[in-house]
């Protein structure tokens, strides 16, 4: 549930932003959308096993936290990543 939030708030982050760099609104918001699942299908293959085979055997609570919700965390920085690399001014 959480992810989904996050996710369409990118899209209207990114929807908003794509008159700065001249891009189409919907195809600039579908453009962070996708970004965004795909970071946090990355992490969560490829990190979230791992950590989750560590909080079975440990019960940390920050590895639990991890497990649960640091792929939204990670599919929101890599968007604001992307968004602040592709929409910056030129120094003209």
């Amino acid at each position: 549930m959480l992810s989904s939030i996050a996710a369409i708030l990118v899209g209207v982050w990114f929807y908003s932003t794509a008159s700065r760099s001249g891009r189409s609104p919907l195809s600039w918001a579908i453009s962070g959308f996708v970004v965004y699942f795909l970071a946090a299908l990355l992490w969560s293959l490829v990190v979230t096993p791992d950590v989750k085979d560590a909080a079975n055997h440990t019960q940390s609570g920050l590895l639990v936290f991890i497990v649960k919700y640091a792929y939204i965390v990670f599919g929101l920085v890599s968007v604001a990543g992307i968004n602040y690399w592709l929409n910056k001014p030129s120094d003209n």
